[in-house]
C-alpha cells in the first residue's frame, strides 16, 4: 500500500500500473497481484486506507458532536477540505483522476463500509436522541454522505468557496436528515 500510495503521488492515477508499484515496493507483479485482483483495485485499497486516516481525524475535529445539525455539515465539508495540502489526497482526486476515484468510490460497498464502520455510532447516538429522522437506514447515510462530499469535490463545486458548500449543505441534504417539525 506504501509503495502504490507513493506511485500515486508521482504518477496519478492515469499513469499508475501495477508494474510501478511492484518495482517501487521490490517485488515481482505477480506478489502484488496475490493482494490485488487489478489495478483499480488496488487504488481501491490506497482510498480506503485514506479513509480509515481521514476519518480518524475528521472525527476528532468535530466541535459540537453531540450536535448532529452542526456536525453533519461540519463532517462533509471538513472531508472535502482534506484535499488540498495533502499530496496523495490530492492525486487522488486531481482532474484526471477524480473521475476513476469517484467511480470506485460510487461502486465499492467497501467504501460505504468504511465511513460507515466511523459514522455508524455517531449516527446511532444521534438517532437515539431523537436528532435524526428514524425512517432513515444509518449505513444509506454514510453512503450519501460520501457521495456528497465526492460531489462537491467536482466541478463547478471545486471554484465555490468553503462557505458555499456549507450552505448547500445546510439547505439541501442536511433537512433531509433532521427529523420533521411537527405542526403546533
Amino acid at each position: 500500500m506504501a509503495a502504490a500510495s507513493r506511485c500515486l503521488v508521482t504518477r496519478g492515477t492515469t499513469r499508475l500500473t501495477v508494474e510501478d508499484v511492484a518495482q517501487e515496493a521490490a517485488v515481482v507483479r505477480s506478489t502484488v497481484y496475490r493482494y490485488f485482483r487489478s489495478r483499480d483495485e488496488l487504488i481501491l485499497g490506497v482510498v480506503l486506507s485514506r479513509i480509515d486516516i481521514g476519518m480518524r481525524r475528521l472525527l476528532g475535529m468535530l466541535e459540537h458532536p453531540d450536535d448532529a445539525a452542526r456536525s453533519v455539515v461540519d463532517l462533509i465539508v471538513y472531508s472535502v477540505g482534506f484535499v488540498t495540502g495533502d499530496p496523495l489526497n490530492e492525486a487522488l482526486f486531481a482532474k484526471d483522476s477524480r473521475g476513476l476515484v469517484t467511480s470506485l468510490e460510487l461502486r465499492s460497498e467497501a467504501v460505504v463500509d468504511a465511513f460507515h464502520r466511523h459514522l455508524g455510532p455517531l449516527l446511532a447516538q444521534w438517532r437515539a436522541e431523537g436528532q435524526l429522522r428514524e425512517d432513515l437506514d444509518l449505513r444509506e447515510i454514510s453512503r450519501w454522505m460520501n457521495t456528497v462530499g465526492l460531489l462537491l469535490l467536482g466541478p463547478p463545486w471545486t471554484e465555490r468557496s468553503e462557505q458555499e458548500k456549507r450552505e448547500f449543505v445546510e439547505c439541501y441534504i442536511l433537512p433531509g436528515l433532521l427529523p420533521r417539525a411537527t405542526g403546533g
